[in-house]
Protein backbone atom coordinates (compact mmCIF):
# COMPACT_ATOMS: atom_id res chain seq x y z
CA UNK A 1 0.00 0.00 0.00
CA UNK A 2 1.15 3.55 -0.76
CA UNK A 3 0.49 6.59 1.43
CA UNK A 4 0.54 10.19 0.21
CA UNK A 5 0.97 12.63 3.10
CA UNK A 6 0.48 16.39 3.13
CA UNK A 7 1.51 18.17 6.32
CA UNK A 8 1.47 21.71 7.65
CA UNK A 9 4.25 23.11 9.86
CA UNK A 10 3.44 26.08 12.05
CA UNK A 11 5.32 29.32 11.47
CA UNK A 12 5.15 32.79 12.97
CA UNK A 13 2.02 34.59 11.70
CA UNK A 14 0.36 31.38 10.49
CA UNK A 15 -3.36 30.75 10.52
CA UNK A 16 -5.17 27.42 10.23
CA UNK A 17 -8.93 26.75 10.17
CA UNK A 18 -9.19 23.14 11.36
CA UNK A 19 -12.99 22.99 10.96
CA UNK A 20 -12.78 23.89 7.27
CA UNK A 21 -9.78 21.60 6.68
CA UNK A 22 -11.26 18.49 8.30
CA UNK A 23 -14.70 19.12 6.82
CA UNK A 24 -14.85 20.89 3.46
CA UNK A 25 -11.26 20.33 2.28
CA UNK A 26 -11.49 16.59 3.03
CA UNK A 27 -14.77 16.47 1.08
CA UNK A 28 -13.01 18.11 -1.89
CA UNK A 29 -10.02 15.76 -1.56
CA UNK A 30 -12.21 12.66 -1.34
CA UNK A 31 -14.24 13.67 -4.40
CA UNK A 32 -11.08 14.37 -6.42
CA UNK A 33 -9.06 11.33 -5.33
CA UNK A 34 -11.66 8.56 -5.10
CA UNK A 35 -12.07 8.09 -8.87
CA UNK A 36 -8.27 7.74 -9.09
CA UNK A 37 -7.96 4.79 -6.70
CA UNK A 38 -8.20 6.32 -3.22
CA UNK A 39 -8.69 3.53 -0.66
CA UNK A 40 -8.73 5.51 2.58
CA UNK A 41 -8.44 9.16 3.61
CA UNK A 42 -7.42 10.42 7.06
CA UNK A 43 -6.90 13.90 8.46
CA UNK A 44 -5.20 14.70 11.76
CA UNK A 45 -5.35 17.72 14.02
CA UNK A 46 -2.12 17.51 15.96
CA UNK A 47 -2.57 18.32 19.65
CA UNK A 48 0.18 19.98 21.65
CA UNK A 49 -0.05 21.45 25.10
CA UNK A 50 -0.34 25.19 24.62
CA UNK A 51 0.04 27.17 21.42
CA UNK A 52 1.99 25.62 18.51
CA UNK A 53 5.62 26.65 18.08
CA UNK A 54 7.34 27.30 14.74
CA UNK A 55 8.22 24.04 13.00
CA UNK A 56 5.60 21.93 14.75
CA UNK A 57 3.18 20.01 12.54
CA UNK A 58 -0.36 21.24 13.25
CA UNK A 59 -2.31 19.15 10.72
CA UNK A 60 -1.80 16.43 8.17
CA UNK A 61 -3.62 14.24 5.70
CA UNK A 62 -2.88 10.69 4.64
CA UNK A 63 -4.36 9.37 1.40
CA UNK A 64 -3.90 5.64 0.75
CA UNK A 65 -3.64 3.94 -2.64
CA UNK A 66 -3.05 0.38 -3.80
CA UNK A 67 0.12 1.09 -5.75
CA UNK A 68 2.68 3.76 -6.58
CA UNK A 69 1.34 4.44 -10.09
CA UNK A 70 -2.14 5.22 -8.72
CA UNK A 71 -0.70 7.50 -6.02
CA UNK A 72 1.54 9.41 -8.44
CA UNK A 73 -1.25 9.79 -11.00
CA UNK A 74 -3.72 10.97 -8.35
CA UNK A 75 -1.22 13.46 -6.90
CA UNK A 76 -0.44 14.89 -10.31
CA UNK A 77 -4.04 15.08 -11.56
CA UNK A 78 -5.51 16.63 -8.40
CA UNK A 79 -2.71 18.98 -7.31
CA UNK A 80 -4.24 22.09 -8.92
CA UNK A 81 -7.70 21.56 -7.40
CA UNK A 82 -6.37 20.74 -3.93
CA UNK A 83 -3.82 23.57 -3.88
CA UNK A 84 -6.46 26.07 -5.04
CA UNK A 85 -8.41 25.33 -1.84
CA UNK A 86 -5.46 25.83 0.56
CA UNK A 87 -6.00 29.61 1.01
CA UNK A 88 -9.50 28.83 2.31
CA UNK A 89 -8.07 27.29 5.50
CA UNK A 90 -4.41 28.31 5.93
CA UNK A 91 -1.53 30.52 4.87
CA UNK A 92 0.94 27.65 5.45
CA UNK A 93 2.40 25.97 2.36
CA UNK A 94 1.88 22.20 2.64
CA UNK A 95 4.77 19.76 2.47
CA UNK A 96 4.09 16.39 0.86
CA UNK A 97 5.68 13.01 0.36
CA UNK A 98 4.84 9.53 -0.88
CA UNK A 99 5.73 6.46 1.20
CA UNK A 100 5.43 2.71 0.94
CA UNK A 101 3.73 1.18 3.97
CA UNK A 102 5.23 -1.87 5.63
CA UNK A 103 2.95 -3.76 7.99
CA UNK A 104 4.35 -5.24 11.22
CA UNK A 105 2.45 -7.87 13.16
CA UNK A 106 1.62 -7.18 16.81
CA UNK A 107 1.83 -10.86 17.64
CA UNK A 108 4.80 -13.16 17.61
CA UNK A 109 4.89 -16.81 16.68
CA UNK A 110 4.99 -19.12 19.72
Amino acid sequence: MIKVTALYRWREGATFNHDYYHGEHMRIARAALQPLGLLRLESDRVLYPGEPRPGQVVALTNAFFGNLTQAQTAAKQTAAVLMADVPNYTNIAPESYIAQLNEHSLTTAA
